[in-house]
Parts: C-alpha cells; structure tokens; sequence
C-alpha cells in the first residue's frame, strides 16, 4: 500500500494520514518534542541521510520532467491512497516537487505521532532536513532510507521491494 518505514521498537502500520481531519480537529503533535530530538541528531548523520535520500528526490523529480507530472504524481497517489489531482494539488499549494511529496507522504504515512503536512513544512522552515525530522519521528533510519528507495522505485515505475512493514 504505502512506503513504509519502522519507529524505534514498533512497526508503523498503522500510520493512518488525514492530514485535513487532524488539521480541522486541532490534533497535531507537539513539534517541540519532535524538533528537539531532531536536532540532537549528530550534524554528519544528519548530512548523509539528507545526500543519501536526495539522490532517491532528484532521481523522482527527473523522472517527473521525462514522464510527466501526472504520470509520476499517478504512481505516487496510488501508493498513498490519495487521487493523483489530490496529490498534485498539494504539490502546487506547497511548492513541493514530487520527490519531497514522497517524502512527505511516506513520513505521514507511518508516523505514530499526529503529524500534519503543515507540521512537516512547519519543522522543514525551522531548518530541519527530512532526515532530521524523520529522526524527530523516531524513525529507524535505514528504514526510512528504504521506504523512501522503495516509494522511489515506485515513482520510477518499477516493482518496489519493500512497501510497509506489516507484521
């Protein structure tokens, strides 16, 4: 279903994203938790996930400019069960390319605290990278490397070797 990636000690499958509910309901995560321990993160930890997953980003967003917006926007919808005009129209409101989209997403989509998109672009603002906010989350990071490899191999087209880690 949607890339996935596992917290420290528990899978996140139910990582359930309705961003607009939460949004609506006032329930979102203190990010002052989150932010703190992300920028407890060591600086070259930090540094080599963010080279590492940018890789997975510009390889997602050439794709985009070779097959088109709609086509990878497409791909990537289906993976977070959202529409592609959805995910697009997301894209375009936030000024995200398609491969921070899947970043994004895939944070949302296996997180067990109550984050937003906006909480996301909220810690990205303060200066945070994806990594950093992924170790926020408390996020195992060679998972999170892989379920953003995975989602990319999905945004390319071809068969991901690992979707959410179900038990």
């Amino acid at each position: 279903m949607v890339a996935a990636a596992t917290h420290a000690g528990a899978a996140c499958g139910g990582g359930e994203d309705d961003s607009s509910a939460d949004a609506a309901s006032g329930a979102s995560a203190d990010l002052s938790e989150i932010r703190d321990r992300a920028e407890k993160m060591p600086i070259d930890q930090r540094n080599d996930i963010d080279k590492r997953i940018g890789i997975t980003v510009e390889r997602v967003n050439k794709e985009a400019t070779a097959k088109g917006q709609t086509t990878v926007a497409a791909r990537l919808a289906t993976e977070f069960d959202m529409t592609t005009e959805a995910l697009l129209d997301e894209k375009g409101e936030h000024g995200l390319s398609l491969g921070e989209i899947l970043i994004a997403r895939t944070l949302l989509a296996n997180s067990t605290a109550k984050v937003t998109l906006l909480d996301l672009l909220d810690l990205r603002s303060d200066g945070l990278g994806w990594g950093a906010i992924a170790f926020g989350l408390r996020f195992h990071m060679e998972d999170f490397e892989d379920a953003i490899k995975a989602g990319g191999r999905i945004a390319m087209g071809l068969p991901a070797s690992r979707l959410r880690h179900d038990h």
